[in-house]
């Protein structure tokens, strides 16, 4: 009875579609047949999911852009059905999420949700640079061995079917760390508040404490220079699918060995070997990106307040704002245009090297500059790329699987086209021989990107800047 109801679904969700497309694209004139899409009057019915051994059904409601007994029409019905897809997506609980209507009249339509839920549970061996990219590791480092960190670390990324978040790490290399952190979306009946707590322990023998020439300089020895404590809590408030409110509040306490301050005694405020801060920030994000790993339509609005020191032990006052706003377009035929613009502004006059911020650190870079770092307490950037899609597909790995989740291997390439632009402003007092400060920053670039299984997404580009320095660059994670 179901495999009818489905069949007669997908025939009229056939036509439906095809009314649409053909009313849109092919005769965006013809406005007798839109307003007879949304003259149509249909009923949501019963919504059906399969799929989500572990997944509550709450989780998976929560996303979809329409409930059980909404009035409708079809145009806007169809619009909901592609949304919800999306965000069931980019929940990054399934591989795959199909919203199928099943017409039970002219004037009522069913639901049926079905999943693949995603592979929740990875014990992984740590094994990944210190260094802040791979070019920096393989150029300014040498390739040197001593700068890897290993260890093993567990994630459970759907525990109790809340889409809830576990994971531990306890690492041993150039940095030893211990990390607990656990992450609820949804701590309230209405399902619009979130919580997420974190705890980490981190020590070092070899430290970043000047840059010469936008080049880190490190200082090591056999005993430890530098211990970092730090706990948090971060509350979200999620009032729309769209739009996400975070308070962030953390308490940090770092102490340097007499190596440290030696090198630089600015490397915490008034040259002390202890810094004790709590801070609190505010994020405002608007995020309607159709893939979050890798977004090739939809915009993204973020907006940051951070304020560090609090007044509490008067060593540290530091307050600084961030925003940015990334757009992707389909342009058709497998082409698409993708930019973002961004800026920072730290109002402190005095800020310890610790928490120096600028070009080359995460978030913020500049494509062809991948071996230096530009540190300022203000800087914008601009990233835009051109890409074609020239493959893509699902590659079946075994029948045979005992897992489904691992059964296929879906996956995409893209030839692209980039070109990016920053500026920074004066340096930091630790900073010396800064030739890239106050000065126009240029690169441009082709590349080809990969994306693939569980959100993984690799770069190869080859870039060349405005000083003329070429250089092939490899990255895991989308640039915009």
């Amino acid at each position: 009875m179901i495999n009818i109801i489905v069949k007669k679904g997908l025939r009229g969700f056939t036509i439906l579609i095809f009314i649409c497309l053909f009313s849109l694209n092919g005769f965006g004139q013809n406005t007798a047949v839109l307003d007879s899409l949304r003259s149509s009057s249909l009923k949501v019915g019963k919504i059906y999911i399969t799929g989500n051994k572990k997944t509550k059904a709450e989780i998976i409601l929560r996303e979809l852009d329409f409930v059980e007994g909404q009035q409708t029409n079809a145009l806007e019905f169809n619009q909901a059905i592609v949304l919800s897809q999306q965000k069931l997506i980019n929940t990054r609980l399934f591989i795959t999420a199909e919203v199928v209507p099943l017409y039970m009249s002219d004037t009522q339509v069913d639901v049926l949700i079905k999943l693949q839920e995603r592979w929740y549970i990875f014990p992984l061996p740590i094994f990944k640079l210190a260094d802040r990219n791979f070019t920096e590791w393989w150029v300014n480092q040498k390739r040197d061995f001593s700068r890897v960190n290993y260890g093993v670390q567990l994630y459970h990324f759907n525990l109790t079917g809340r889409n809830d978040k576990l994971i531990f790490r306890s690492q041993f290399g150039f940095t030893k760390q211990y990390e607990l952190q656990y992450q609820r979306p949804y701590i309230n009946k209405a399902q619009t508040l979130g919580l997420t707590l974190r705890t980490s322990f981190a020590n070092n023998k070899t430290v970043a404490t000047n840059t010469d020439g936008h080049r880190l300089q490190f200082q090591q020895s056999d005993d430890i220079n530098r211990r970092i404590f730090s706990s948090s809590g971060t509350l979200t408030y999620r009032p729309s699918f769209y739009s996400r409110h975070s308070i962030d509040a953390g308490y940090s306490r770092a102490s340097v060995s007499s190596l440290i301050t030696n090198a630089n005694p600015d490397y915490f405020q008034n040259g002390e070997a202890l810094q004790k801060y709590f801070r609190l920030s505010y994020v405002y994000t608007w995020d309607n990106r159709d893939y979050f790993a890798y977004p090739l339509t939809g915009n993204l609005f973020k907006a940051e307040a951070s304020n560090y020191g609090m007044g509490i032990f008067n060593d540290l006052n530091m307050f600084s704002v961030r925003a940015s706003t990334s757009n992707f377009f389909n342009l058709g035929r497998k082409l698409y245009l993708a930019n973002t613009l961004e800026g920072y502004y730290n109002f402190s006059d005095d800020t310890p090297y610790m928490l120096r911020s600028g070009f080359g650190y995460r978030p913020d870079f500049i494509r062809g500059y991948e071996r230096y770092v530009v540190e300022s307490n203000k800087f914008v950037s601009n990233r835009s790329e051109f890409k074609y899609q020239f493959l893509s597909g699902i590659q079946e790995l075994s029948r045979r699987s005992l897992i489904d989740q691992f059964r296929t291997m879906p996956y995409a390439f893209y030839l692209k086209a980039f070109v990016d632009m920053g500026y920074a402003g004066a340096p930091i007092p630790s900073a010396t021989n800064n030739f890239f400060n106050k000065e126009l920053m240029l690169s441009a670039g082709l590349g080809l990107d990969i994306v693939t299984y569980y959100d993984f997404v690799v770069r190869f580009e080859f870039s060349v800047n405005r000083q003329k320095q070429t250089g092939f660059f490899v990255n895991f994670r989308s640039a915009l």
